[in-house]
């Protein structure tokens, strides 16, 4: 959602942290945290990056 991904419009972070009922630095956060995952799947080799797009 926060990168519009499916064709879906991309979303703020404001936006976001509105509907979950999140601050927007929790928010930014949590998008950190998820982003470091897949570097280290992708580091690590359990999916190739062209596969994620």
């Amino acid at each position: 959602r926060r990168y519009g991904l499916g064709g879906a419009s991309a979303s703020t972070l404001e936006e976001i942290a509105f509907d979950l009922n999140l601050t927007r630095e929790r928010v930014r956060q949590i998008q950190i945290e998820a982003l470091d995952q897949l570097r280290r799947i992708i580091r690590r080799g359990g999916v190739s990056r062209d596969n994620l797009l």
